[in-house]
């Protein structure tokens, strides 16, 4: 035995085996389609680990490929899946700012509710996901069935729906060893820098899954009060520019975090972008989330950072 051994890695217990490398994902159960993960195992436990995207967008435009802007606002808001409404938004500001309009209050209030439309919509989409990792058949179905409702719903009906989301956040409150399951789990570390969002806002609640699971629950209260006092959402719509050209940036808290972008525009055609998101610094945190932790804890802790794949640029 132990010359068969002598060459293995040592675990922490001094114990001598294989270490595995262990793909999880493009598509599998708790974590976003479009992620690959892969963990180096060593029994149940993780020894290191990193995460890539396998469907994320190129940050550039094709030289003398200049692009209509309305078309890039369609492909821009296409290519994120997670939050079109954000990145719609997001474009739609950067050029017109490049043609040299000037913000309209009107159109940027209902811009501004779509937008807090959409983050309680994604976070109910990212309830769900939790619930296919836990094995929470309910809050699955429960929180997939009001996603569906939300992402086109009325003003109105977003009223409608509001004690449906409280029940659901009072029920998650309540449901037996949720709070075991993530305290303590994923704790951020205390270099980690380019975050924002849910994932940065709760570092002031321990920094863990526990603290990021009720700061989005925080969050679809907070944009359901703003709706209920602003009125009826407008998908974001291209003013007109004409034949505009300049530069022009523009930032846009999406529900993973912020996003910026800063454009050229020529006589209405983009011909150069700069898009920076949120999830391309998030995803850079799994390596270090998940060293040294068991295997089940390692998935909750890259769940809870609610990565979208779509939005790490390369």
């Amino acid at each position: 035995m132990i010359e068969v051994t002598k060459d293995l890695p040592r675990s922490a217990d001094g114990l001598a085996m294989d270490w595995l490398e262990v793909p999880f994902g493009p598509v599998f159960s708790g974590l976003p389609g479009g992620l690959k993960l892969t963990l180096t195992l060593d029994g149940d436990g993780v020894t290191e680990g990193q995460a890539i995207s396998l469907v994320g967008m190129v940050n550039e435009v094709e030289e003398g490929k200049e692009v209509d802007a309305e078309t890039f606002i369609e492909r821009l808001a296409s290519a994120m899946p997670l939050a079109s409404v954000s990145y719609r938004l997001l474009a739609c500001q950067a050029i017109e700012r490049a043609a040299g309009l000037e913000e309209d209050p009107a159109t940027a209030q209902a811009r501004a509710v779509a937008l807090e439309r959409e983050r309680i919509a994604s976070h109910m989409g990212w309830l769900a996901q939790l619930g296919r990792q836990f094995g929470f058949a309910w809050l699955t179905h429960r929180a997939s069935t009001l996603q569906l409702e939300i992402r086109c719903a009325s003003g109105k009906r977003l009223a409608e729906l509001a004690p449906a989301l409280q029940a659901l956040v009072t029920r998650l409150g309540r449901t037996p060893l949720l709070k075991s399951r993530l305290k303590g789990i994923g704790i951020l570390p205390s270099d980690a820098t380019g975050l924002s969002g849910p994932v940065a806002r709760a570092d002031g609640n321990a920094g863990d899954a526990w603290g990021r699971l009720w700061q989005r629950l925080d969050e679809i209260t907070t944009s359901l009060d703003f709706i209920k006092a602003i009125g009826e959402p407008e998908l974001p719509v291209l003013r007109n520019i004409g034949h505009g050209s300049g530069t022009g940036e523009a930032s846009v808290e999406t529900p993973r975090g912020q996003a910026q972008l800063s454009l050229t525009l020529e006589h209405g055609q983009v011909k150069s972008y700069k898009l920076d998101t949120a999830c391309r610094h998030h995803i850079g945190l799994v390596a270090q989330l998940v060293e040294g932790r068991e295997l089940g804890d390692a998935l909750v802790a890259v769940g809870s950072l609610d990565l979208s794949p779509w939005e790490v640029i390369s």
